[in-house]
């Protein structure tokens, strides 16, 4: 009975090993099929700093894309500046033109007749928008009247306004603030775009280091366990010849 006792013992031994190497083999399957190296509990750690690590790539790119969007918008305000601001020394031109005592009244006519229109000019280019944003803000303050009262570029009642040459100068300085900041803006955005990207995409490395398959090593893995389940499989089949022949010898 010990015998007999034994080789079962055998058996079991060798079908357990067999057992085991096939959930090795699973799991290289597994982990090579996917790319997922924690699959199967392969690391249950390394499995949750990926995810986090992922998570925040994946959400910097798309505030890394936000911040292209933000250039866009002031890349379109600087344009509208420059317009206004080609505007403003046309208005300027016409006011040392308009200053000379030699004009007739309709050649006065007609200067008054080009403010008016590049008044009415740098109003609509003032209140133009981007996804219902306006570029300008909602308050600019270009033109200004003899008196010194402000009015709004991005008024549509705004009346007609005579302007001379210093109130204009005034307008081209605050033109010219305008544009430096707005130029500051884009760069800023620019910078903070760069280090936004690197940042995804440090945080991808970092995830795929911790949670992507060595494919090299899983492959190593499969051929180890295929060759022990192959080999405990034999064993299986000696143990149970072994059952048999002594089988035999007590029939």
């Amino acid at each position: 009975m010990t015998s007999v006792s034994n080789i079962a013992i055998g058996a079991h031994l060798a079908g357990n090993a067999a057992a085991k190497a096939r959930h090795g083999m699973n799991d290289a399957i597994g982990r090579l099929s996917t790319g997922m190296r924690g699959l199967y509990g392969g690391d249950a750690c390394g499995a949750a700093g990926a995810i986090q690590y992922r998570a925040e790539g994946k959400s910097a790119y798309v505030a890394a894309r936000a911040q292209e969007d933000g250039i866009s918008f002031l890349q379109a305000s600087e344009s509208a500046l420059l317009e206004i601001s080609a505007l403003a020394v046309r208005l300027r031109e016409l006011a040392v033109q308009k200053s000379s005592g030699l004009l007739a009244t309709a050649e006065t006519a007609a200067i008054t007749a080009e403010e008016d229109a590049l008044d009415a000019a740098g109003d609509t280019i003032a209140a133009y928008k981007l996804n219902n944003k306006a570029l300008l803000g909602t308050q600019h303050s270009y033109v200004k009247d003899l008196d010194g009262a402000t009015t709004s570029l991005g008024s549509t009642a705004t009346p007609a306004i005579e302007k001379t040459v210093t109130a204009i100068d005034t307008d081209i300085t605050g033109i010219q603030k305008d544009l430096g900041n707005v130029a500051a803006g884009i760069n800023a955005l620019k910078g903070m775009q760069a280090a936004l990207y690197s940042l995804s995409a440090n945080a991808e490395a970092m995830a795929s280091r911790l949670q992507d398959t060595d494919f090299a090593y899983s492959s190593a893995q499969l051929a180890r366990f295929s060759v022990l389940n192959q080999s405990a499989m034999a064993m299986v089949a000696q143990a149970n010849q072994a059952n048999n022949a002594l089988l035999a010898v007590l029939q």
